[in-house]
């Protein structure tokens, strides 16, 4: 009896497939950093919510193009730094908070 490969070879394309299409999504890094001493609400990007009281550094995979980073009051978001994201580069943005604005400074 002969093992046959068909089942193996039609998994391997599907794994080919899918890391090839992996490969093709332009996406970039963007690291938060929330400067120590300093109490910001919670901080959105995209889809995602960063809780800044747990660690003091975020690294978020985001898509190319220009970002916003935003903060949460009362409800709804308050833009406060627009920044691009560039292929396969990590952009760190330094987070301050002013009075009761937080700032930032976009470094990369």
């Amino acid at each position: 009896m002969r093992p046959s490969f068909a089942g193996a070879a039609g998994v391997g394309v599907a794994v080919l497939a899918l890391a090839l299409t992996h490969c093709n999504e332009d996406t970039g890094y963007v690291e938060i950093k929330v400067m120590p001493g300093f109490v910001v609400p919670p901080l959105v990007l995209g889809a995602a919510r960063i809780d800044t009281s747990k660690s003091a550094s975020t690294v978020l995979r985001e898509r190319v193009g220009a970002a916003t980073l935003a903060y949460e009051r009362n409800g709804e978001r308050v833009p406060f730094c627009q920044f691009d994201v560039r292929k396969n580069r990590i952009v760190t943005v330094a987070v301050t908070a002013l009075g009761r604005d937080p700032r930032c400074k976009v470094q990369g």
